[in-house]
């Protein structure tokens, strides 16, 4: 099992979500507690940032996560809607 942590502007995101979109984001996070790196065509890696962050599709949202085997450890950075993430990832670049 690994600890799902939510960076403070996640838990921002989090908390500004409503009906479907939060309990899906929710059920979403504590899957990924189990398994971080779930095969299908809902996570893919993103090229071309420092962290190697992993999305994870949920409808029109986008979890920005990273995951660190070491502390075994989920570390959620945001929660993004899909048209806005190009300019999410580049103020993170």
């Amino acid at each position: 099992m690994y600890r799902v942590e939510l960076a403070s502007a996640a838990l921002r995101d989090l908390q500004r979500l409503r009906g479907d979109d939060l309990e899906r984001v929710s059920e979403t996070l504590v899957g990924l507690g189990g398994d971080p790196r779930p095969k299908g065509k809902h996570v893919k890696a993103i090229q071309g940032t420092r962290v190697r962050f992993l999305r994870y599709r949920v409808g029109d949202l986008r979890i920005v996560y990273d995951v660190r085997d070491e502390a075994k450890a989920v570390i959620v950075h945001g929660i993004v809607r899909r048209k806005d993430l190009d300019r999410w990832l580049r103020r993170r670049r």
